[in-house]
Order: C-alpha cells, then structure tokens, then sequence
C-alpha cells in the first residue's frame, strides 16, 4: 500500500531522513516554535505528548493548545487552531484514543499524525492558551528533498462549529478556493434537540468545480458519509471510526450511538477539484462540530456570471410528468405569491403539524449553486429533515447584460427541469440518471431579464439531488 496520499501529492520516493526533537515546557501566554525547518521537504510523521490533565483543571489542556503552521514564508499561518481539533478531539472532550491511518491517539496522550506536510519552508508553534505551565515532549521525522520540485499542495486544516445549529439547516464545514483534494473530515454532534435522530439531517453535499465544471457529490443520511449502518457504533478503522461515543438511550435504529465524533479519511479516494470546493452537512438544532482536512494550493477561481440570489417558492407534490407539467402559483409573478405556504402532502406533514413556508425564500447563490434540498427539507415524523422525494419547486432571479444578443445559458441539473426566460419557457429536459448540464441558446435584451426555474427531485443516481447550477457562459453575437 502506498503511503498516505503521497501518490496524489506526487512526492518523491526517496530524500535525506532528518528528524526534530523538542522537549520545551510553554508557559502561560508564551508561544513555543516546535519546527522551523528550510526545505524543499516534507514532515512524514510528528508526535507530541503533553503534561496530562491533573485535578482540578476544567478540562483536558490539548484545549489550551493553539496549533500554527506558517509555510513558505508566509507572515499568516495557514493553519491555525486548537491543537485538540487538529486531532479531532472535538468541544471539550477529554482525550480519547483514535486509530486511524492518518491520526492515532494512545494512552496516556501520544498524538500521533500521518499526514504529510509538503513545504519549501515550514514553522510549526505551539501557543499556551491555559493559566499554567504545559510541558511538550515533540518528535517531527521529516525528508529534505535535493534539487527537486515538490507540489504546491499544502495541507490546510479547517475546523467550523454551531452551538445551536439552524434546525433543518445546512452547515458549512468548508468552502475553498483552487485546486487540490479533500483528505479527510470529522464530524461531532452533541444532541439537545431530541425530537428524532440527529442523523436524519440531510446528509452531507459536495458542490464542485462551480466555475469550470459543476459536478455534485450527495449523501444520504448524516451518518452514511462515515460508511456506518443506522446510526454511528463503537468501531474504528484506518479510514471510518467513530472515536467517541455516548448512548443516551437504548440500542436502536432511531437512539444508537445517539451522539457522538466520527471520521472519515479519503486514502483511497480522495476527493479533487480543480477551482473549488464546497463542503455542507444537513443540521438540526443540536451542537456541531466539523474539521476538513485538505491540500489545496489556493488561487482565485474563474469568474462567471451567475445570479447571487434567488427566491424560491414550494414545495408542491410531483410524482408524474403531468404533475410536474401542471401550472402552480409560483409560475406567477412574485408580488402575487402568497407570503405563507403549507404545502398539505407528504412528506411535510407529521403527527403533531404541517410545515409552513414563509414566501419567497431567499437563497444566496454560490459559485452558481442553488440548493432546493437547504430550504425545503421535509418533515416527516420517522426521518425528520431528509431530503423529500417527489417534489417540485420554483427559483426565481434577475440576471443583467450590457449588451443585447444571443448568449448561453448552462444549466446542470439533475431530474426534470423547466426553463423561463421574460416569461417565456425556452427548455424543458430531463436528465434521469444523475446530474448533467446543459447549454440553451437564449436572446436576451440589455439589462435585467428574469429567468424561472422549476425543478423535480426523485429518488435516483445522486439519492434526490434537489441542486442545480446556472451561469451564463459566453456571448455569441450581438444582431
């Protein structure tokens, strides 16, 4: 087996082993340089332990840790937060052991990475942000590279949290811009809201490539991502684990391992994008945690010319091409749309109410992308917040030219889908097994025309994908 994606970084086989040692105690306020090497190199391994948790600390001083790591000269760190998340010991847990194949924890508190740190040069430091003395025991075993180039990837660590998150929302754990590849991701839930099992949340979605090559990842529940089975359980491997787990109620599909920390690291299928990434994950109101972990080589995307907002109108029931063809209310101009919707059909209505929509919603847009599943998550009582199947909903945005002329618009998508421009339908199409785009010849006047979209969600190929993406590409010719 190839060592941890180094393939993807394309280092090479061999260079000279060097190897750091640090045995500093920080004081409190003082920041400790644990690493500050010239290379072109790369740190293969690093392991640290600390002076453990003693009585009367409030809680576990990994916490307390503030990690930073400046590369290439760089006056502002690129990675830089609590040692603890770096780990993915996650709120304020006392450490737990993990055994992954890019982090292992061992009794007492061995910290141990496998992450490669590609550099040209690299400053590692370590922040006491605790009220007393920590000592550090710290080993980096790293290669100095002779006369070679080495990849511009550099390993960012991006750790995000929501203390309550939205209900039925969406969490963003990560959105980057260039190119690279996603490592790995941890995710932790403390749960307050118990009205239904926090991984019926939408699961999580991977907006790709919005300004060169929109393509989509979706999963299905919020513990599915993790490769687990109804729920997260006590098991850890060198890709998927759960570290951390609390049982607040009996072993079950809806209560078992009710809360808890999980990870999933890409080894063998990591996830690249060219120009950006957007990682989300459905939410209830339960606290979250997330950290991505990624090696990006950062640089401003492509401009495109896409709407920044929409607002969107529905849900309504569509479970045939005569349904989904029908005229509904939101084909009407927006000053005529209701300022409150209760869509009366499955699968918004639960044994204790309906769900009621305020009218238009507005959804910002990004990179292109535009998420019916964010705003219109269903209800029903067994599977609170999945995505709905068999629906419809509407989009509605102004977009501007300077110049009159024939220009097109792409448009991915996934199911059926209806196009309006200036009240106009110009496209009408089904794509039946997973996303694809498609490119419409449209003229447009100078200045802003309204463009309408309705689109269908079944269960299909992306497990109902309710996205789409739209941006206006090119001008052909003006008349």
């Amino acid at each position: 087996m190839n060592r941890l994606f180094h393939t993807e970084l394309n280092l090479p086989t061999r260079g000279k082993s060097q190897r750091v040692t640090r045995r500093p105690e920080v004081a409190p306020g003082e920041t400790f340089v644990l690493f500050d090497e010239e290379g072109p190199g790369c740190i293969h391994h690093w392991w640290l332990t600390y002076g453990f948790k003693r009585e009367g600390d409030p809680h576990d001083p990994i916490h307390d840790l503030q990690l930073r790591l400046y590369y290439d000269g760089e006056t502002e760190a690129t990675v830089d937060l609590p040692l603890s998340r770096f780990f993915a010991i996650l709120f304020q847990h006392d450490i737990y052991s993990i055994d992954s194949a890019a982090i292992k924890i061992l009794p007492k508190n061995a910290l141990n990475t496998y992450l490669p740190i590609p550099f040209q040069s690299l400053r590692l430091e370590i922040e006491n942000k605790s009220q007393r003395n920590i000592p550090l025991w710290f080993m980096a075993d790293w290669c100095a590279y002779l006369n070679t180039d080495i990849t511009p990837l550099r390993l960012h660590v991006t750790q995000r949290g929501e203390y309550l998150a939205e209900s039925l929302g969406s969490m963003l754990m990560a959105n980057y811009s260039g190119q690279g590849f996603i490592a790995g991701m941890v995710k932790g839930v403390v749960v307050q809201d118990r009205a239904d099992a926090w991984f019926h949340t939408g699961g999580d979605l991977w907006l790709l490539d919005g300004e060169s090559d929109p393509h989509v990842l979706r999963g299905i529940g919020g513990e599915d991502i993790f490769n687990m089975s109804f729920g997260i359980w006590d098991a850890q491997t060198d890709w998927i684990g759960a570290p951390h787990i609390h049982r607040s109620s009996e072993d079950s599909a809806r209560g078992s391992g009710y809360e808890g920390v999980m990870y999933r690291f890409f080894g063998p299928d990591p996830i690249w994008f060219d120009h950006s990434a957007i990682i989300r994950f459905g939410s209830r109101s339960n606290d979250l945690e997330s950290v991505i972990y990624a090696y990006v080589e950062p640089a401003d995307p492509p401009t495109i010319h896409t709407p920044t907002q929409w607002q969107i109108a529905g849900p309504f029931p569509c479970d045939t091409l005569d349904d989904f063809n029908r005229s509904e209310w939101a084909e009407n101009p927006i000053a005529d749309w209701p300022e409150t919707y209760t869509p009366n059909f499955e699968p918004y209505i639960t044994e204790d109410e309906t769900a009621t929509f305020s009218i238009p919603i507005q959804a910002t847009s990004e990179r292109g992308w535009c998420d019916f599943a964010r705003h219109l998550r269903g209800r029903r009582r067994t599977n609170v917040g999945t995505q709905p199947v068999n629906v419809s909903a509407y989009a509605t945005t102004q977009i501007e030219v300077s110049e009159a002329g024939s220009y097109t618009l792409a448009i991915g998508y996934d199911d059926w889908i209806r196009i309006w421009i200036n009240n106009e339908e110009v496209h009408t199409a089904q794509h039946d097994n997973g996303f694809a785009i498609d490119h419409i010849t449209c003229d447009l006047p100078a200045g802003q025309s309204e463009i309408r979209i309705k689109l269908s969600n079944f269960d299909n190929a992306q497990w109902r994908l309710w996205t789409f993406h739209l941006a206006l590409q090119n001008t052909l010719r003006t008349s």
